[in-house]
């Protein structure tokens, strides 16, 4: 078969021809006309000279001050970077993580907008978005960025257990056991999440909280407290499923400071008995150490049960709050009366009168708490913090307090914590530092704890050392006021 080739036609072929001819003309046009504007668009997109090197000198900055652990050149070299690579969303996300470290919320809050805007931000980066939240007073925002941080994953165990610790001080029991079941994934042999989920189990479930503060038993950080807690599981049992038994359980998590436990066990035994007055009152307390007023919560707890001695005594504890200092003692007086035998209503009136600033007649109350109940760590806890927080006969009164509340709860790190700072304030820092080093190993990572070797090595002229546990302190603390105080302290010594 032989192949023939076709010929077009010479109108077509003249056509096509035109057409190429003519193509070529406008590629020739659009050619010159682009060299004719290449140094136009050129000097859109290629820094000057000048501007070159300030990016690069921003660049060194943004290291040495990485190196020095220096935040605010650091601040400054990324605002320049930024400014000329407005896309590097690293970058913005870097920068409005220092301006959170810094106090700076607000702002914060805006450059980690955008940063999200160009990319997915960490867990971590959102985790300080809600902390900004909370610092600014948004507690909804807060709970809202603290579960997206939860939720966005991560292999960072210490982040999952300050995660945990901020939904807590917002009453947030339902992303504080999200978060710690996520952690608990990770890691389930890690002491420190198997006590925070025997934490949360006592409060609702005491029964499924025992494997884990079994577990978390066998660590030395968290033997005293998860023993304290086994006992009171067992103890109650046999109360069963009633208000009875969740009012006991969250008194025990009340005098471990697990507030928002506490206020989970309370709420379930308010569900079980809604007429329960002292339960109400129970929980006023408890929520006002988790952000909440609680004043709703008294004002049911009276209508109910106007003679409970934990009625009144909670009450005056609110009206204290509100520097209702008159007020506050006539309700733990009519609370005295009701419950003689009760050690707490003489420490709080003590704490009460501590603050009116009758301190002699204060340390009576609160020394006459310690004859009460000579072998609860909690009325000598009580004492060496007034004489602690007044400067009020610390050496003779204040340490001895500490120490016997530190022999009842061996290991703790709160009176760790307690008796540190009760040396410090005697000048003894030798001492203060070994105690806030042990009570550190105790609880690695807690606020107060870095705050005061802070202090500390300020007082020894130990600059970096200072400043390193400062920062620390401030990139930890759940308390914008811990973070606050602690970056205040780093830039009147001269830090940055």
């Amino acid at each position: 078969m032989r192949l023939t080739r076709q010929l077009l036609p010479k109108k077509i072929l003249r056509s096509s021809l035109s057409a190429i001819i003519g193509g070529m003309k406008w590629l020739q046009r659009f050619l010159i006309f682009f060299l004719a504007v290449l140094p136009l668009t050129a000097a859109a997109f290629v820094p000057t000279a000048s501007e070159a090197l300030d990016y690069l000198r921003a660049n060194q900055q943004v290291y040495q001050s990485q190196q020095n652990g220096d935040r605010k050149t650091e601040i400054a070299g990324l605002k320049v970077i930024v400014s000329y690579q407005p896309w590097r969303s690293e970058k913005w996300e870097r920068l409005g993580n220092l301006q959170y470290a810094t106090g700076d919320y607000q702002t914060a809050l805006q450059t980690l907008q955008k940063a999200a805007d160009l990319g997915a931000l960490s867990a971590r980066s959102i985790f300080n978005e809600g902390k900004s939240w909370n610092a600014l007073g948004d507690n909804d925002k807060a709970k809202s960025f603290y579960r997206a941080a939860s939720e966005a994953g991560s292999n960072d165990i210490d982040l999952y257990l300050e995660l945990v610790k901020a939904q807590e001080t917002i009453d947030d029991s339902i992303g504080t056991l999200a978060t710690l079941l996520r952690a608990y994934g990770l890691a389930p042999d890690d002491s420190a999440i198997n006590y925070a989920l025997g934490v949360q189990f006592t409060a609702s479930q005491p029964e499924n909280a025992v494997k884990f503060l079994q577990f978390a038993k066998a660590e030395s950080a968290y033997s005293a407290n998860a023993e304290i807690l086994l006992e009171t599981i067992s103890d109650s049992s046999s109360l069963g499923e009633s208000s009875e038994r969740f009012i006991y359980l969250g008194q025990e998590l009340s005098q471990l400071e697990e507030w928002q436990a506490a206020a989970s066990a309370f709420g379930k035994a308010i569900s079980l008995d809604e007429k329960n007055g002292i339960a109400w009152a129970l929980l006023g307390e408890a929520v006002q150490h988790v952000g909440e007023n609680g004043f709703d919560y008294l004002s049911k707890a009276l209508e109910l049960n106007p003679q409970s001695d934990f009625v009144n005594g909670l009450t005056a504890v609110y009206y204290r709050r509100q520097k209702k200092y008159d007020l506050a003692i006539t309700y733990l007086y009519k609370a005295m009366e009701d419950n003689p035998n009760e050690a707490t209503w003489q420490i709080e009136i003590g704490n009460t009168l501590a603050l009116k600033g009758d301190l002699s007649n204060a340390l009576v109350h609160l020394q006459v708490a310690t004859l009460m109940e000579p072998d609860s760590w909690t009325p000598w806890q009580s004492l060496a913090t007034f004489c602690i927080t007044y400067n009020y006969q610390i050496s003779t009164t204040g340490l001895e307090a500490a120490r016997k509340a530190l022999l009842l709860v061996p290991g703790s790190p709160v009176l760790l914590d307690i008796m540190g700072s009760a040396y410090m304030v005697t000048g003894d820092l030798d001492s203060a530092e070994r105690f806030f080093l042990q009570a550190l190993q105790a609880a690695p990572k807690q606020a107060e704890i870095l705050f005061h070797l802070g202090q500390v090595y300020l007082q020894e002229n130990k600059k970096e050392q200072a400043f390193s546990y400062l920062r620390e302190a401030a990139d930890n603390a759940t308390d914008s006021r811990i973070r606050d105080n602690a970056n205040l302290l780093i830039q009147q010594s001269g830090g940055e």
